[in-house]
């Protein structure tokens, strides 16, 4: 059961970085509710600031990698089992 549990606990913590589109549809970031997502895109599209922007896209991708390497972890253990 725990293989199970570490994959939905991994596509909920990405679905969670991955919020942008609900935020930007319903919000637009306003209303204190602005995720990372968000506001890469605001500093790339609005405020034309590329550096920030990508900044802002390596924390989402330091973010991800522990969850990832987890992820793989348990799956190699998974089939050691096997």
């Amino acid at each position: 059961m725990m293989p199970t549990i570490v994959v939905v606990g991994t596509t909920l913590v990405i679905f969670a970085l991955k919020a942008f589109d609900i935020v930007y549809v319903m919000t637009n970031g306003n209303f204190d509710t602005d995720v990372l997502a968000n506001r890469m895109y605001k500093l790339l599209f609005v405020s034309s600031d590329p550096a920030s922007a990508s900044a802002v896209a390596i924390i989402l991708v330091v973010a991800v990698i522990p969850v990832l390497i987890f992820n793989l972890r348990q799956f190699r253990a998974v089939e050691a089992r096997r």
